[in-house]
């Protein structure tokens, strides 16, 4: 499916999940549906609770329904503004009009632990290195990893790296979410590891790990960073472009 004539002339998708990350289900509208081989179909709704694949995250799963159909959420893509559910039918024939949206939330719950989990070990490594961090690039499915600039840490500074991390997390800290001006982004972002990829943006949304510098994110995370539960650094994987990336995991 052609992505740009699938989302032409259509509204923006107000995107539920910046601002209500813990909302598990809600009631939308169908402004769009776009059968595939009957057996799978494209919907686009006014807005959504789904995170698209973006920014690291893995889309979101889940279910819509209807009067007239069940869709098995597979994923959801954001295209030029616009958020496409696509899935399979599982009952009925897509079409447009009020549905019902249901996320995965052990899924979901998974991935906001990782995200946070990621934004906390760009600040464990700034500290133990006591050096600013450049993030690459980053994947919170598996294998889950945050990429950074650089040659890879020894097994002490990973060892340190995570004991760090752990003793955050055993202690709490508050997780807040902001949405500043350009402006006001720009002024506060220019020691954030990721601040030179943020896109032009008309407003900047930035996370805050209580006692770490804020980050602009467009991810979902938990409220507060003792949910990650713990966290376990893996490995250290030097990349040949002469990145590095620290693999990890979160448990309960």
């Amino acid at each position: 499916m052609n992505l740009d004539e699938l989302t032409a002339g259509v509204t923006r998708t107000e995107l539920t999940y910046l601002r209500e990350m813990e909302l598990k289900q809600t009631d939308a509208n169908v402004v769009k549906a776009v059968a595939e081989k009957r057996t799978h179909a494209y919907l686009i709704l006014d807005h959504t609770l789904f995170h698209p694949k973006g920014g690291g995250q893995p889309s979101d799963r889940g279910v819509i329904r209807s009067s007239q159909f069940v869709q098995n959420l597979k994923k959801a893509i954001y295209h030029q503004g616009v958020v496409v559910h696509w899935g399979k039918l599982v009952a009925g024939s897509s079409s447009t009009g009020p549905v019902s949206c249901e996320l995965d939330w052990g899924y979901r719950y998974l991935i906001m632990r990782r995200h946070t989990a990621a934004h906390l070990l760009d600040h464990c490594l700034a500290k133990a290195t006591s050096e600013r961090v450049q993030t690459t690039d980053s994947w919170l499915e598996e294998p889950c990893y945050v990429g950074y600039g650089g040659v890879a840490p020894d097994s002490h500074l990973l060892r340190q790296v995570q004991n760090l991390a752990n003793t955050m997390i055993a202690e709490g800290g508050r997780v807040r979410i902001d949405f500043l001006t350009p402006e006001q982004g720009r002024a506060l972002l220019q020691s954030a590891p990721n601040f030179e990829r943020l896109p032009l943006l008309d407003e900047v949304r930035t996370v805050t790990i209580e006692s770490c510098d804020p980050i602009p994110c467009g991810g979902t995370h938990v409220s507060d960073i003792k949910e990650i539960g713990g966290l376990s650094v893996l490995r250290a994987e030097q990349m040949r472009d002469g990145s590095f990336r620290l693999h990890f995991s979160v448990t309960s």
